[in-house]
């Protein structure tokens, strides 16, 4: 059974391990790499030296028609599954911004890309590097770089062609803000956090939510509530809001907006996501 290298250890129960992990299901035929790198050269090198495990070199592979399975984490190409790609190809995505740093696009999650000169291009390996062992100390299984952060950088027109060792050292350290990471494993102790669709008024779209709840022993109701990492319209707060994850969804109210910029959603009674052993009593309308 393939070991699961690059983020969190599994454990000796095959059910939650497939859970975790779906490229270790022993019938799964295509293969499933920790790191796959395609035409992006010194890439193999300078990520093993930085401890990277479990890499895969594809010489020639186009990857325009290649996917990204929102429900596993993992890129899906014609012939194997990728949970990191590491590529010289450029891929654009929301408002066709300048790819973060060179190296990232909001809309492309875990997927690096690797251009420029030499020592340009060895500095961003070694911040892909870098990004690779914050998931690994994150215990995420999906990465991507916050809409806020590459659009202030596109705006301001920061050069990313520096090789100066002090800037990447200290975009080194901010890498943990300029990035969005999560899991897919799913709930845990009365936590959510993954994707979910979420539907003010007329406005639908598709969201990362952290969740959680707890029964409350004075009204004997489950109250739930949590953050929305995704833009949401302007005049969301306040307003009713319908919360669906998978089959299930609730019905709750945008609450507040952080200082940040993210919303803060909350409900009374059964909640999006599923519970073990909870009695829960839906409130009269």
């Amino acid at each position: 059974m393939a070991a699961h290298r690059l983020f969190a250890a599994m454990t000796d129960d095959r059910a939650r391990e497939e859970r975790i992990d779906p490229c270790a299901r022993e019938e799964r035929i295509d293969p499933c790499h920790d790191v796959l790198i395609v035409g992006a050269p010194d890439a193999e090198q300078r990520l093993t030296q930085a401890g990277i495990a479990g890499i895969a070199v594809y010489d020639d592979c186009d990857l325009s028609q290649a996917s990204f399975d929102e429900a596993t984490h993992t890129w899906v190409l014609p012939t194997c599954r990728a949970r990191i790609v590491v590529t010289n190809q450029i891929r654009s995505g929301r408002d066709n911004l300048k790819p973060y740093l060179g190296v990232a696009t909001h809309g492309v999650p875990n997927y690096f890309m690797v251009t420029g000169a030499d020592a340009v291009a060895a500095a961003r390996l070694n911040y892909i590097a870098e990004c690779l062992k914050l998931l690994r100390r994150t215990e995420s299984t999906r990465i991507e770089v916050l809409y806020s952060t590459q659009r202030m950088v596109h705006v301001r027109k920061s050069s990313s062609e520096r090789t100066d060792p002090k800037y990447w050292q200290r975009m080194h350290k901010l890498a943990p803000a300029a990035f969005d990471l999560s899991s897919h494993i799913g709930v845990e102790s009365d936590l959510y956090d993954g994707r979910a669709v979420i539907r003010v008024g007329d406005d639908e779209r598709e969201v990362r939510v952290r969740l959680s709840g707890r029964l409350d022993p004075l009204d004997g109701r489950y109250h739930w509530q949590g953050t929305i990492f995704d833009e949401l319209s302007d005049d969301a707060l306040g307003q009713p809001a319908t919360v669906a994850i998978g089959e299930r969804s609730a019905e709750g109210r945008i609450t507040e907006r952080t200082p940040q910029g993210r919303f803060s959603v909350a409900g009374v009674g059964a909640p999006p996501y599923p519970l073990d052993d909870v009695e829960v009593v839906v409130p009269n309308r």
